[in-house]
């Protein structure tokens, strides 16, 4: 008896697709490359996680070349297997309705990054939402005479975390349709976050359990609102202050985040550049005053890449020490 082996090309075995593009003749480059990476696409059928980063702008500004509508017909090869996509770059982004569109064919999504998704009503099409927990955005627009959805249904939702990279504007009423759902809420975009915007969190996310958000400035000598903001009941915050920050400064809004908000396992500063000098500045305390007071706290206080801040001070100290 002869036994007829099946031969799989080793695009079958591909889970992963990490795409990046760097153009020397852009007019002449771009037809044959996109042609190329859609032959890549449509042999890998069985991708799970996509990711398009294009580290610059491919046009004369970012989100000038649109994917053309081949590639995203490629990506349908792998529709159900399809778990994460992410367009983290500055260009080659689909158009709004063309993603929608797509979206729609990828029943078991999980993860999106995207640039743009298209709503009506405050309400994204739920066969869109219906599998996927993390959305990842820098806008919500409207599209004219887009039939929207009048009202939204608890088992068409499975979103939980909710990534906002946009400008200066609040989408407030994604908040105020999708706040219920969220169990983590990162805010990285210009706007600094205050009462207003806490406030919006604390009425819209009452399931919220990690934040992070950008804030002016840490220290209530320099910002007196920072003594009044009234945070969610969190396990972690993660704050991105863009001012200069020093460690009396930072002790007191550690102080206030111990009497306001008793949930708390984690604070994380995010800002590198910031830790880096707080760290590397002249110390207004001993090394060892510093530590105490870090490690009095209730909850871990971080870096960037999760280390406590604590132990960096000792390092820094042998540093000065040494030299």
């Amino acid at each position: 008896m002869v036994v007829a082996l099946e031969r799989r090309s080793p695009g079958q075995w591909t889970r992963r697709l990490d795409v990046t593009l760097g153009l020397r003749n852009k007019c002449e480059d771009l037809e044959r490359i996109v042609k190329h990476l859609t032959y890549v696409i449509k042999s890998l059928p069985k991708l799970e996680i996509v990711s398009f980063a294009i580290p610059h702008s491919l046009g004369s500004e970012p989100g000038f070349l649109i994917m053309p509508l081949g590639a995203l017909d490629a990506l349908r090869r792998s529709a159900n297997s399809l778990r994460i996509l992410d367009w983290s770059g500055n260009d080659f982004f689909p158009q709004p309705h063309q993603l929608e569109e797509l979206l729609r064919d990828l029943p078991n999504l999980r993860v999106l990054r995207c640039y743009q998704l298209v709503w009506a009503n405050g309400i994204i099409p739920s066969n869109i939402l219906s599998s996927l927990t993390t959305l990842a955005v820098s806008g919500l627009v409207g599209r004219e005479g887009h039939p929207g959805e009048g009202v939204l249904h608890d088992a068409c939702v499975s979103l939980r975390e909710f990534i906002y990279y946009g400008g200066s504007s609040t989408p407030q009423e994604f908040l105020i349709h999708y706040g219920k759902y969220l169990t983590v809420l990162k805010w990285y975009s210009y706007s600094l976050w205050y009462n207003n915007e806490l406030d919006l969190a604390l009425k819209s996310c009452p399931n919220l359990d990690r934040l992070t958000i950008r804030l002016g400035s840490l220290d209530p000598s320099v910002d007196s609102r920072v003594r009044t903001l009234s945070f969610p009941c969190v396990s972690y915050l993660g704050v991105k202050p863009i001012e200069f920050l020093t460690f009396q400064g930072l002790f007191e809004f550690l102080a206030h985040l111990r009497n306001t908000v008793p949930t708390l396992r984690v604070f994380q500063l995010i800002n590198p550049p910031i830790v880096g000098q707080l760290l590397t500045r002249p110390l207004e305390f001993s090394t060892e005053l510093i530590v105490k007071n870090l490690n009095e706290n209730p909850f871990r206080v971080e870096d960037d890449e999760g280390n406590l801040l604590s132990g960096w001070c000792r390092i820094s100290s042998l540093t000065l020490t040494a030299n």
